[in-house]
């Protein structure tokens, strides 16, 4: 945790003071990234100031990745470069050169946020058309299943039907044979025969009820 309070830190601070002189630094270098800020600085002659100078060499600590994750405006960085040339640091003193600089940034934050949302809308169409085929493939997957089981289905109620079909003809077929094992003889018995007289007393009492008797 030391690395987070910055550099040049001496044995006599505390913890605490490390820790508030960082959050110092880290507020004063956010603040370069306003020209606005840097044209103040100027007229009043801190960039004539060697001790001064030799700070903002201090500070470049910010540029290292480790530090740099902590900015909100990144943009400080560049400027906190700029004013490492005397030539930069002569010339921010002039409200005209400032003006210019702040409208030139503000023209980069409005084409940077313009792409940054068309990168988003782009990247927000590509993930819902991945979204869309997906669940298209996802449909078309569950309509195959359904096919293949509806298929399935028919299959099985035909095989049901042909056995139904088959065990009523079974059914229907088993009565006959028996009638005619149980009128016919019996394989390797001889046939009985019957004589025609015998045959005609047979039929005349078959038809008996039509046979009035006089007991009188």
């Amino acid at each position: 945790m030391a690395k987070m309070y910055g550099k040049g830190k001496t044995a006599i601070e505390s913890e605490e003071q490390q820790k508030r002189r960082w959050q110092i630094e880290l507020e004063f270098v956010q603040c370069l990234s306003n020209p606005n800020y840097l044209n103040f600085l100027a007229q009043r002659g801190y960039f004539k100031d060697q001790s001064f100078i030799n700070y903002l060499k201090y500070l470049q600590y910010w540029k290292e990745p480790d530090y740099a994750k902590y900015l909100m405006y990144p943009m400080c960085l560049y400027f906190l470069d700029l004013l490492q040339y005397e030539h930069f640091r002569r010339e921010i003193v002039n409200s005209q050169c400032c003006k210019f600089i702040d409208e030139q940034a503000i023209l980069q934050w409005q084409h940077y946020t313009r792409k940054r949302i068309k990168l988003m809308e782009s990247a927000t169409a590509v993930q819902q058309q991945q979204q869309q085929q997906q669940q298209q493939q996802l449909q078309q997957s569950n309509g195959g299943d359904a096919a293949t089981a509806g298929e399935a289905a028919a299959t099985g109620g035909m095989m049901a039907t042909a056995n139904g079909n088959g065990t009523a003809s079974a059914a229907e077929a088993q009565p006959s044979g028996a009638s005619v094992q149980r009128g016919g003889a019996e394989p390797g018995q001889p046939q009985a025969v019957i004589p025609q007289q015998q045959q005609q007393q047979i039929n005349g009492l078959a038809t008996a009820p039509n046979i009035k008797l006089d007991l009188n």
